[in-house]
């Protein structure tokens, strides 16, 4: 049986990892004190509570499938040797950019920082945690059975609440809030959803952009919550609640608009940007900063300028990156070197070809 892409989850990304850019662009230019400070405000925070939340949902859809499709111990593996790779050389590159200092010195780092691996570089967090999500999942099977399925979503949203707002800089540690979205991910599964949205009429889709955009502005105008993956002051009970309810109509929102934008024309750019939104999560920190630096040059102080320019500059410019890796035999830079795929590959067969292979 074959599986097309959906675009609905293509959609979906692009308007996540867009939203990922904006927030951490937002951050960048609180820190910049050369940029005026009128990007302070509610946009941060409302951000923090639904990007990477949708990010994790989205990449738990297809746990499933990767499973039967090539074995639970490949499966795991194969995901285990990516993002390994993927840690570790980014975060050479992003922390030893910023050991060198530079377009990068405004968060300078001192060379013994490169051996803490166990401290993630800003947003590389997802990818440790992501493994042990992948890890988790993967051993449960919560798919097999309603009894795995709830017992593991009630567990792991019980742990998602005690840490809530709650971000220590410690792999595998830091994203602990997110997890039971990628659990319900894994049982929605993206057949499922392509389903759901396919088969959804118009109006019912319409009906619950508006009814969660509704409750999602209920908390960020009203509410006083905390956001799962950023330090929050207060995680006493009631803010952590509403932190939740935002997250989870935030979710409903993207995946709902989503569902009605992938029918409309004209809108393949954003799910392009879907299909290449881990490589824009990888490099995008970077761009940012020699955009902003660049922008601070150049005079440029306006805080909303460099929002836009360098949310523009920190999607695009990886796509370009990635492009030219592709070209240049770079593609390392964000997939498993050739030579690692083909002794997994290798390492795989043998294994599935039982006591025979491994003695031929």
């Amino acid at each position: 049986m074959t599986h097309s892409r959906d675009r609905t989850v293509d959609v979906a990304k692009g308007i996540t990892i867009v939203l990922i850019v904006l927030s951490h662009a937002i951050v960048g230019v609180w820190h910049e004190h050369a940029v005026q400070d009128e990007a302070r405000g509610p946009l941060m925070p409302a951000l923090y509570l639904v990007h990477i939340v949708v990010f994790a949902f989205l990449a738990g859809l297809f746990v499933q499938r990767g499973v039967e499709r090539s074995g639970a111990v490949s499966y795991l593996t194969s995901r285990a040797a990516l993002f390994a790779w993927l840690y570790l050389l980014w975060t050479v590159l992003q922390r030893g950019a910023r050991v060198l200092g530079g377009p990068f010195s405004e968060n300078q780092a001192s060379a013994t920082e490169l051996l803490r691996l166990w401290r993630p570089e800003a947003q590389l967090w997802f990818l440790p945690w992501l493994l042990a999500a992948t890890a988790l999942v993967v051993v449960v099977r919560p798919w097999m059975s309603p009894g795995r399925g709830w017992g593991l979503l009630v567990v792991s949203s019980v742990l998602a609440l005690l840490v809530w707002g709650w971000e220590p800089n410690v792999f595998v540690l830091q994203g602990l809030a997110i997890t039971p979205f990628f659990v319900a991910g894994s049982l929605v599964r993206g057949d499922r959803l392509s389903r759901l949205a396919a088969s959804s009429r118009a109006p019912a889709l319409v009906l619950a952009l508006a009814g969660s955009a509704a409750v999602y502005a209920l908390v960020i105008v009203v509410a006083h919550f905390a956001m799962p993956t950023a330090k929050s002051p207060d995680r006493s009970l009631v803010p952590v609640l509403w932190g939740a309810l935002g997250s989870v109509s935030g979710l409903v929102l993207v995946l709902a608009g989503s569902a009605l934008l992938a029918r409309a024309r004209g809108v393949e750019p954003l799910g392009a940007l879907g299909r290449r939104s881990m490589e824009i999560y990888l490099a995008h920190i970077l761009v940012l900063s020699l955009a902003r630096a660049g922008l601070v040059r150049l005079g440029v102080d306006d805080g909303l300028i460099h929002l836009v320019l360098g949310t523009t500059a920190g999607v695009l410019v990886p796509v370009a990156i990635w492009w030219a890796a592709r070209r240049l035999r770079l593609g390392w830079l964000f997939v498993l070197p050739k030579g690692a795929q083909r002794r997994l590959s290798a390492s795989q067969a043998s294994r599935a070809a039982g006591p025979e292979g491994r003695t031929a």
